[in-house]
């Protein structure tokens, strides 16, 4: 005679699912208290004021008097004004000047400070140091060298025995100033970028180019310059969209003088928005200014993101690289 032992049936747990403990519902929740600060800041002080300023572009907006609808007629009464593109004309006048010029004078600083030799690394720290600065503080810093009675900058060439200049009275030396502070300001950040892509060019291409007696010439403009295509335009992206945008420069050192011959877009949609308290216009003036940027950013990131050809070191029939 046998015995039946009762066997406990074994719950399967596929079968039944086991309910998340309070940890991983909180847990779940943790991601979000991280970054909904960020996103809060952003919806905040970025997304609505964005949104905002474009919905008061679309009215006859003065403070103290009435609104008034007027769609696109902010927009089509600037396009139709001289002054406006006069304004346009001085950004783009000084936007062309100031990134030509940190463009080729970082290029330079860049191939001298990728060579090694002591006291690098101190130069390279003492040369970033400007664009670590405020542009409230070295406007102010400029504005004061450029004085035209006792600034410095007339001082040390009345060494060379040049006569005092002026330069933020007279009308081409105030646009060249303005280049000036621009460019001491912000060809670091140029020369940080052109710098990293000078790093990233296989030591052994310039090996075999010095081994086939290429010239220094040669060596920078078929192996150099194509490794810096990428960061060149990459610094003439970002400079182009922060000088076509410049107020703060022409505000501190120049002050849109003589006259209003240095007003920028900017400076222009701060004087419409704020000291004629045509908000509207003002408006209107800084959504063109975004318009315009997105379009040289476009075809810039097009041009940025073409393919590009791996750089090879090719040999002609006398060994000499090609």
């Amino acid at each position: 005679m046998s015995t039946t032992v009762p066997v406990p049936a074994v719950e399967s747990s596929a079968a039944t699912p086991v309910a998340a403990s309070g940890f991983e519902r909180r847990a779940r929740w943790f991601p979000w208290l991280l970054f909904g600060p960020t996103v809060l800041y952003l919806l905040v002080m970025s997304i609505f004021p964005l949104i905002y300023s474009l919905y008061i572009s679309l009215f006859d907006y003065t403070l103290g008097l009435d609104q008034t609808f007027v769609g696109l007629g902010n927009y089509a009464s600037l396009l139709s004004d001289p002054i406006f593109w006069r304004k346009a004309g001085v950004t783009l006048q000084i936007t062309v000047a100031a990134v030509a010029v940190q463009l080729g004078l970082g290029l330079l600083c860049a191939l001298t400070l990728n060579r090694r030799l002591p006291g690098m690394g101190g130069l390279r720290l003492i040369i970033y140091l400007p664009m670590m600065l405020s542009p409230l503080v070295v406007g102010y810093f400029w504005s004061f060298m450029l004085d035209g009675s006792f600034g410095v900058i007339n001082y040390l060439l009345s060494f060379v025995g040049v006569p005092p200049q002026q330069w933020t009275i007279d009308l081409t030396l105030a646009k060249a100033s303005i280049v000036l502070v621009e460019t001491w300001m912000w060809t670091p950040f140029v020369i940080l970028i052109l710098l990293a892509g000078l790093q990233s060019v296989p030591p052994a291409l310039y090996e075999a180019a010095t081994l086939d007696r290429a010239s220094g010439w040669m060596q920078f403009r078929r192996i150099t310059l194509p490794y810096l295509k990428t960061p060149i335009l990459l610094a003439l992206l970002f400079r182009t969209i922060d000088t076509f945008k410049i107020f703060d420069v022409p505000f501190i050192v120049t002050k849109g003088g003589p006259g209003d011959e240095t007003e920028t877009l900017a400076f222009f949609a701060f004087r419409e928005g704020f000291q004629f308290s045509a908000l509207g216009r003002g408006a209107a003036i800084a959504w063109l200014i975004v318009i315009v940027i997105n379009v040289l950013a476009t075809i810039l990131i097009k041009i940025l993101t073409r393919p590009r050809a791996q750089v090879q070191v090719v040999l002609d029939e006398e060994g000499a690289v090609a």
